[in-house]
């Protein structure tokens, strides 16, 4: 299981060092065959983790919808690609020209002009127009379930010739650029006939789009990628990418360490023993020092403000007191493998990834370990009270759910901690984790939990924050958001938002910064709990070419474009 940028899951493989022997680049894959000249077939073949849980997989690859499996497994770019490229490691570093070779902005910030890439197909043969990402756009800001970029609704879309799309706004929208250079565009042949985007179910034969890769062949537990042969950048070295259906995280894990897998998104434990140990010469990571991985996103505890089965979390000295109650730095120990540290600040960017970008008055402000003391103040002064052990207030305790799969068995072990501590501090909460990722992702998008510890989205400060605090991004209950999981309204969030979304100049896009952090603190929708890893674990033996962190060439952690990206620069050893 893996976690990602986008919505993905991730586990602890605490039985990793059982029974696994170091492995050479001619240890035979899962489902691999040999060919008839003796060769390993399979050691051609990249392969990935099966990102969910699921007994098995369904044929969907729909890119708009976070429970598809292309999506859950983040190989929607394979196919379908994006503008430009952005490697989040290094914020300041221009965007990769991809089916664009470049997006000007007018000096106001209202219009973006998109200069397509020359000589761009669609698998099917025809060419990428102008018309086709004209509209993908008004496709993703009409459907606000399909737009998980975040991208900008434009009052004009113009398409003056066949290479060129420009996009005319309202207001200065240069603070959304690389939601619109992120954005993964569809052909409009296929999609204009697509009702419900958000939803729809997308089959193999389907999947028409500029990438690299075409759909192969579509099983329960095995999904085979082929090279496009007329993809426009060239013919990838790579030449088939397969997931695999493995039972469970340890047999995951066994096929990690032992090569059968060659790129992971995993938090292992002990991963110098039970990973890299075991094949020191071709099994890696990120970098050698702790904590190995570099932090990506600000994990943290969700609460749904709306919830019918937890009143208490739409008040706000509740929604503090938790997260004083919680304690950090156990579970970055205990549960995290102090692969990810305790979230410092209380305005939820992610560091040291944000530090250009963190507001001084939301500084070191969140306390590793629990606080009774804190928690006993917030509440009493609210009207809470203590009745046999738990906090009451009108008959009724501070009582809810969190749920996350036991599959994830990091977020599985934080859940409990968490249960014990407030427990221990007179809450009432109980953790439900029977449920696989689809289940789980459903119940949050559409706003049917209590609260959930979930790793943060976006690949920017301010997307980071606009996840969570962003009132545009929500859908009604029942039906799947784009963001604002919480359920979170508030005036001067969404004032905010748009503020940043208006600045033309870096100060003011502090200003509106600074203003976000300050309502995620004050008001708390989500509770920081820790920097997030981004998880990455590869293995030499079949493939060379992986980023480092002397080679930092793009984020790796598992995520659609990055993953295109890296796979585009693997050779094969064989």
């Amino acid at each position: 299981m893996r976690r990602s940028t986008t919505i993905k899951s991730m586990a602890v493989l605490a039985a990793l060092g059982l029974g696994l022997t170091a492995c050479t680049s001619s240890s035979p894959k899962a489902g691999g065959t040999s060919s008839g000249g003796g060769g390993n077939i399979a050691a051609e073949t990249l392969y990935l983790e099966d990102n969910t849980g699921a007994t098995a997989f369904t044929e969907d690859f729909n890119p708009f919808d976070g429970n598809s499996f292309s999506r859950s497994q983040n190989t929607d770019a394979l196919v379908y690609e994006p503008l430009l490229q952005y490697n989040t490691l290094n914020p300041s570093q221009a965007p990769t020209p991809w089916l664009a070779d470049k997006i000007d902005w007018s000096a106001d910030g209202k219009t973006a002009t998109i200069h397509l890439h020359a000589g761009v197909k669609w698998s099917d043969g025809s060419p990428l127009t102008s018309a086709d990402v004209a509209f993908t756009y008004q496709l993703v800001t009409t459907d606000a379930a399909a737009n998980t970029q975040g991208v900008p609704k434009a009052a004009s879309i113009s398409t003056p010739d066949a290479s060129t799309v420009v996009l005319t706004f309202a207001a200065p929208e240069i603070a959304s650029a690389q939601a619109i250079g992120n954005q993964l565009i569809v052909p409009k042949s296929t999609w204009s006939s697509i009702s419900s985007p958000a939803t729809a179910v997308i089959k193999a034969s389907q999947a028409i789009g500029t990438g690299p890769y075409l759909v192969d062949a579509f099983g329960p537990q095995k999904v085979t990628y082929k090279t496009n042969p007329t993809y426009w950048g060239g013919k990838p070295k790579v030449p088939e990418v397969a997931v695999a259906n493995y039972a469970s995280n340890d047999a995951a894990g066994v096929a990690l360490a032992q090569a059968q897998l060659d790129l992971a998104g995993n938090d292992i434990n002990n991963l110098l023993t039970n990973f890299v140990g075991k094949d020191p010469q071709h099994n890696h990571l990120f970098q050698t020092d702790a904590p190995y991985f570099p932090a990506g996103n600000t994990v943290a505890l969700l609460l749904n403000t709306k919830s019918p089965t937890a009143p208490a979390l739409a008040d706000v000295a509740v929604r503090k007191a938790i997260s004083a109650g919680i304690d950090r730095a156990s579970m970055a120990s205990q549960c995290e493998g102090s692969y990810e540290l305790p979230a410092s600040s209380s305005g939820g960017l992610t560091l040291p990834l944000d530090q250009t970008s963190l507001n001084p008055a939301t500084t070191g402000d969140l306390k590793s370990a629990s606080d009774p003391t804190t928690v006993q103040s917030l509440l009493s002064a609210d009207g809470w009270a203590k009745s046999g052990g738990k906090w009451t207030k009108g008959g009724k305790t501070i009582s809810f759910t969190i749920i996350d799969p036991n599959s994830f068995t990091d977020y599985w072990c934080d859940a409990k901690a968490m249960q014990d501590t407030l427990n221990g501090l007179g809450f009432d909460v109980k953790i439900k984790g029977d449920m696989d990722y689809n289940g789980w992702n459903t119940a949050i998008t559409t706003g049917n939990y209590d609260v959930a510890l979930h790793w943060g989205q976006g690949t920017t400060a301010f997307q980071r924050l606009q996840f969570i605090l962003d009132s545009t991004l929500l859908s009604p209950a029942g039906q799947p958001s784009a963001g604002d999981f919480s359920r979170y309204q508030s005036s001067a969030a969404d004032a905010a938002v748009k503020q940043y979304q208006n600045a033309t100049t870096p100060a003011d896009q502090q200003t509106a910064l600074n203003a976000l952090q300050q309502q995620f603190s004050t008001d708390v929708p989500a509770v920081p709990v820790l920097y997030g890893a981004s998880w990455y674990e590869f293995s030499t033996a079949n493939f060379t070419g992986w980023p480092t962190k002397d080679n930092a060439y793009v984020n790796p952690s598992p995520q659609d474009q990055a993953y295109e990206y890296m796979i585009l620069h693997l050779t094969p050893v064989k």
